[in-house]
Formats: C-alpha cells, structure tokens, sequence
C-alpha cells in the first residue's frame, strides 16, 4: 500500500512539472506580460523545459519506484539547488508572488519528503526481498 502511495504521489509530482514545464515551453513569458524581453524568454522556456523533463523523468520511475533512488535522488537535488537559488531571489528582492512561494515550498519540503520516502519503500522492498 505505501509503495502505489508513493507511485501515485510521484504521478501528480509528474504530471505538475509536466503540465507548468509545457504551459511555460509554449508561451514562455506571454502570460506574465514580459513578453517584449527575449532574454527572459528564453530563460522561462529553458527552465520550463527544464522542469517538463523532470516530470517525465518522474513518471518514468513509477513503474519499479522502489529501484529508482538514484533516479529519484538526482531530481531532487536538481529541484533543490533550483529552489535554493530562488531562495536567494527571495532575499535579495523580497516576498514574490503566492506561485513562487508555493513553488519553494514544493522544492524544500515535497521533493525531499518523497526522496526520503522512496529510500524508505526501497528498504523496505529489499528487506522483504532477503526475507
């Protein structure tokens, strides 16, 4: 039961980063308005196809999540150190939008919960699997 919890967890995870990682590759920075600076555009598209890769590579894991770790492991770092450097947008610039925000906390806290609970699945599969 705990791992199709954690299947369907990293499903919605998934299907996030792919649905924001292709709104942002096709309209890059027309939604916000922003759409003049084709420097900044370009940067959008780039880090939304960024995160539209991260949630295929998310969904391609939930088939044998439990031998996935470094899979799982790598995305989690990529999306923290990009949390993180955001984190310092935050600092220098202040509070941003309720999106931003919502993002950070989905980078600090959600992706490494569910590193540490895919750890916890696989442990668990390779105790039952010696057993």
């Amino acid at each position: 039961m705990e791992r199709k919890l954690l299947q369907i967890a990293v499903a919605c995870a998934g299907l996030i980063g792919v649905i924001l990682g292709l709104t942002g590759v096709l309209f890059g920075t027309m939604h916000a308005d922003l759409s003049g600076d084709a420097v900044l555009d370009s940067y959008v598209r780039f880090g939304k196809g960024v995160l539209l890769s991260i949630g295929l590579i998310y969904w391609s894991s939930i088939p044998q999540i439990e031998r996935h770790g470094d899979r799982i492991a790598l995305i989690t770092l990529i999306l923290v150190a990009g949390s993180l450097s955001r984190l310092f947008s935050l600092a220098g610039h202040g509070v941003p939008t309720l999106g931003i925000i919502s993002n950070l906390i989905a980078g600090l806290v959600f992706v490494p919960l569910v590193w540490l609970w895919q750890r916890h699945v696989a442990s668990r599969a390779q105790r039952s699997a010696l057993t």
